[in-house]
């Protein structure tokens, strides 16, 4: 079976998308076969990975229009494939709320046949569509579930209103020079040492050159401190899905 991870940000503005987007292509770096799923009606994670602006399709689209949603996604490399959310309105993302709050399995279900050809499958989840979010947590039993927060005051105040999320915490745009970050980021690891995961993502001025150059970041600039820190966090995530599936199966 495919290792599931998702990735939402404690608040919107996080950068999910991008992280999502740069984590993927380090994995298939890793001779991993890879599928980025988009459960945001934004429509942005296809930006990342070449898809045009203009693209309207995805697998929301297709439901929407009684289409086949496999036949929504987009090879981006052998071994590389997005699934995007496609263009919506946002009554018609409600719609595909209520249906996914009605058929909470939709993506559990989808998993089998996805799982024959890729060995990771990365969601990217909206901030205020709780459905979305739990039809792939808990229903399609994520392994590795993430949250994204980015070490500034916003940030730190949203942990405190979320204390109880058991997810674990994925740190981003983390620049030691800046004294407010350090002190963030101490208090971090005294508040959440047992959630917080070891690779956090620094400030690199490259990331939104990535997107504008419609590349993850490790592909458009592989010497960049950002693209190392991504590439170091899909190694821990190689080794926490093992470690997760060792656990379960060991059950």
């Amino acid at each position: 079976m495919s290792v599931l991870l998702s990735l939402q940000g404690v608040h919107g503005g996080t950068g999910v998308t991008t992280v999502l987007a740069a984590l993927g292509q380090a994995l298939h770096a890793q001779g991993q076969r890879v599928l980025l799923v988009e459960c945001s009606p934004d429509q942005m994670l296809g930006l990342h990975v070449g898809l045009a602006a203009r693209e309207a399709d995805g697998w929301a689209r297709a439901m929407l229009d009684g289409r086949d949603w496999r036949d929504a996604a987009f090879a981006c490399a052998p071994g590389l494939a997005v699934l995007p959310y496609g263009r919506v309105s946002a009554a018609e993302a409600l719609q595909i709320e209520q249906a996914l709050s009605l058929a909470p399995d939709t993506w559990n279900d989808r998993v089998p046949v996805l799982s024959a050809q890729f060995d990771w499958l990365l969601f990217d989840l909206p901030q205020r569509l709780p459905a979305h979010a739990a039809a792939v947590n808990r229903h399609a039993r994520c392994t590795l579930p993430l949250r994204l927060a980015c070490v500034d005051p916003a940030s730190h105040v949203f942990l405190q209103r979320q204390h109880d999320d058991p997810r674990r915490l994925l740190a981003n745009r983390y620049d030691p020079a800046v004294p407010v970050q350090r002190d963030l980021m101490q208090l971090w690891l005294h508040a959440h040492a047992s959630m917080l995961v070891p690779q956090p993502l620094h400030e690199d001025a490259r990331v939104p050159a990535a997107l504008a150059s419609k590349q993850p970041l490790g592909q458009h600039a592989a010497d960049a401190l950002a693209a190392a820190d991504v590439a170091g966090l899909a190694l821990w995530c190689l080794a926490e899905a093992a470690r997760r599936q060792d656990r379960e199966s060991g059950r």
